[in-house]
């Protein structure tokens, strides 16, 4: 580890003396090797001064000094306070804290080991007897534990907080936010969006009732079915309270997508972020993961279901089980370890990794409509007499949007082509699935390897070699299952002019190929058979 404390690795007196000692507000201190202290003696007098004109601390008040460090701020304001409490993680700066007190004659101060989460609690409890505690905090520049702030608002005793950062931004703010208005935000999102899906399933439910009855209005409808390896045309009735719940049906699948894609996604990144600064994951903030991982799940999966649709629309398609399983196995090892690798790329270069994944984002953006200028094709206008050249403009803008929204966190199953009125490439294209996944895995690749060598300061007790290895195994075996969903369990596969083991067995016999042509001419034999592969 790059940072130890004193009861992971003691300290060994080399030279000199074991202590250092400064003085200060008129106060002989006492400082250890592992204890924090100002640097800057008179900058520290000057801001130790400015904490007690805020505080307003009079003989009545119990001074609450949080990550209290050798104790200086609670022992300079010691004569004016009835009691000061201090609350420190490392041993050898209570210790200093304590011996200061000693030395200097103050009795009304006491100081406990350990983290600030597990001891502030019970300590509030045993001092709520009606004087008023005015609470200091200055702690490092990852902020306070959750808990502490949560156990700082729910002491109605506590009613002045002095706040001192040597990072203003970023985590502080983070701190005054969570875990009450964000938080609470959040999951009331969560909720709204759950309950909408409620009164959904509700509607569809009530429309299901009314299949058995006898429908004024009806439509035939026919589609193709593939019955042992044949195709077989298959027709049926659909009454009109059945197709107004298919209309509804579809409508829920699409805004499922664009929630999971541009709401869930950005959501569950952050939420994993944040998990991973504060190294604790409190209940609430567990529940939004799990609501934002099933969300984003159930939206790759519907995007396979949809692709599979879009393109075989002539014929009727049914995923069992075995098919809706794979596929979620698939969705769920890809992109947890996709959006893990990104924050864990994020966590390590900070505002460094914003460029990149901008570039990344506006790649995947402004691919299709690169395709689009190059083609030479004209934008669509008046279609169906229903949009304008700027609406359909603004139609396609959001389409894309939403496109490189899916392929930033997983495979959007589908090839966006604006040039072609259906807007997608209705054909199997192994090309662009492997093209995608192939660069995919060296990005994961190098940003793994960034976290490897750089995130130093992140995940300090955790082995970085084997979660990147991990991270990379996942997404690998995602692939796996990718491949043998379109090998074995794709329900129209037998439409395939190719699949999976006839492209790869293409590629390695290209490769083979050209490194024999290298050595020797082939011979006509050889030459036919290449051709006939």
């Amino acid at each position: 580890m790059t940072r130890c404390s004193h009861q992971q690795s003691p300290y060994q007196l080399l030279f000199g003396e074991p202590h250092i000692f400064e003085d200060l507000l008129g106060l002989k201190v006492r400082i250890s090797p592992d204890a924090f202290f100002q640097i800057n003696t008179a900058g520290a007098e000057m801001l130790y001064q400015t904490v007690r004109e805020l505080s307003g601390v009079d003989s009545n008040t119990i001074l609450l000094d949080i990550c209290c460090g050798t104790g200086v701020i609670g022992l300079s304001l010691a004569q004016h306070v009835s009691q000061v409490l201090g609350i420190e993680l490392v041993e050898q700066a209570v210790e200093d804290a304590r011996w200061t007190a000693a030395f200097n004659g103050i009795t009304n101060c006491e100081f406990h080991t350990g983290r600030a989460e597990k001891i502030l609690p019970w300590l509030l409890k045993s001092k709520e007897d009606g004087r008023l505690i005015v609470a200091v905090v200055n702690p490092a520049r990852a902020g306070l534990h959750y808990q502490v702030v949560r156990a700082i608002r729910n002491c109605r005793a506590i009613h002045t907080l002095v706040f001192v950062s040597c990072k203003p931004h970023g985590e502080t703010t983070r701190n005054i936010i969570e875990p009450g208005f964000y938080l609470r935000r959040m999951l009331m999102k969560e909720w709204l969006r759950t309950k909408k899906c409620l009164e959904a399933m509700i509607k569809y439910l009530t429309l299901w009732k009314k299949e058995g009855q006898e429908e004024p209005y009806v439509s035939l409808t026919r589609k193709k079915m593939l019955i042992d390896g044949e195709e077989v045309l298959i027709e049926w009735e659909v009454g009109h309270s059945i197709r107004t719940l298919a209309m509804h049906r579809n409508a829920y699948k699409r805004m499922s997508q664009i929630q999971a894609f541009l709401g869930s996604v950005p959501q569950l990144t952050y939420q994993l972020y944040v998990t991973l600064i504060s190294a604790e994951v409190p209940l609430g903030r567990a529940v939004l993961m799990v609501f934002s991982l099933i969300s984003v799940t159930y939206g790759a999966t519907l995007c396979n279901m949809l692709a599979i649709q879009i393109k075989y629309d002539d014929y009727k398609i049914r995923l069992g089980p075995l098919e809706v399983l794979c596929i979620t196995i698939w969705r769920t090892l890809e992109i947890t370890s996709r959006l893990v690798i990104l924050v864990l790329f994020s966590a390590t270069l900070k505002l460094k990794a914003v460029p990149f994944l901008v570039l990344n984002f506006l790649i995947i953006l402004f691919e299709p409509w690169v395709k689009f200028w190059r083609s030479g094709a004209q934008m669509p206008n008046n279609i169906e007499k229903n949009f304008s050249r700027v609406g359909t403009l603004v139609v396609l803008i959001s389409v894309t949007i939403l496109y490189a929204g899916i392929n930033f966190s997983c495979w959007s199953a589908l090839q966006l082509r604006l040039a072609d009125r259906d807007l997608v490439d209705k054909g199997q294209n192994w090309g662009h699935m492997g093209l995608h996944y192939s660069v995919r895995l060296v990005e994961n690749v190098i940003m793994v390897l960034v976290f490897k060598f750089f995130g130093v300061k992140v995940l300090l007790d955790y082995c970085h070699s084997l979660i990147a290895l991990q991270l990379i195994i996942a997404y690998l075996i995602s692939i796996g299952f990718m491949l043998l969903f379109f090998q074995y369990l794709h329900p129209l596969r037998s439409l395939f002019t190719h699949n999976v083991v006839d492209y790869l067995h293409c590629v390695c016999c290209h490769w083979h190929h050209q490194g024999r042509t290298e050595n020797s001419e082939p011979s006509f034999e050889a030459e036919t058979r290449q051709s006939i592969v």
